[in-house]
């Protein structure tokens, strides 16, 4: 199943993404995922990321199956919904922490062998 994004509504500090079902031969459904601003200042996700967050909850549940996707006809997000995204950041946050200290040892290393080098040089052009 696809989904389309309509939009949103935003009312007293809750925004309310819309959501389409689009699939052949079925009429499509209303989705309406509600979710409290205050969740996205918590988990420290851009409020842009809304729409995206909200698809990834309705795929999700599509492929879970009916019941579900049912569940999401009308929802109020909580703060284990943000779970995953959360960890998906932390994973990526590591491994670029992990990129960035293999990349630093290996300028530190190539730096200590120039330095080496030139040592070595100027110990066989002063002999």
């Amino acid at each position: 199943m696809v989904f389309a994004y309509q939009g949103f509504t935003h009312e007293s500090g809750r925004r309310c993404f819309l959501f389409n079902s689009v699939e052949a031969n079925v009429p499509a459904m209303a989705f309406t995922i509600e979710v409290d601003l205050r969740l996205f200042v918590q988990f420290k996700i851009p409020v842009q990321d809304g729409p995206s967050f909200c698809l990834q909850l309705l795929t999700k549940a599509s492929t879970d199956g009916s019941s579900h996707l049912d569940k999401l006809r009308r929802y109020e997000v909580i703060g284990e919904d943000f779970q995953p995204m959360v960890m998906e950041r932390e994973k990526k946050e590591a491994e670029k922490t992990m990129k960035w200290r293999e990349q630093k040892r290996v300028r530190t290393a190539a730096m200590l062998q120039s330095a080496h080098d030139k040592q070595e040089l100027l110990v066989k052009n002063a002999v």
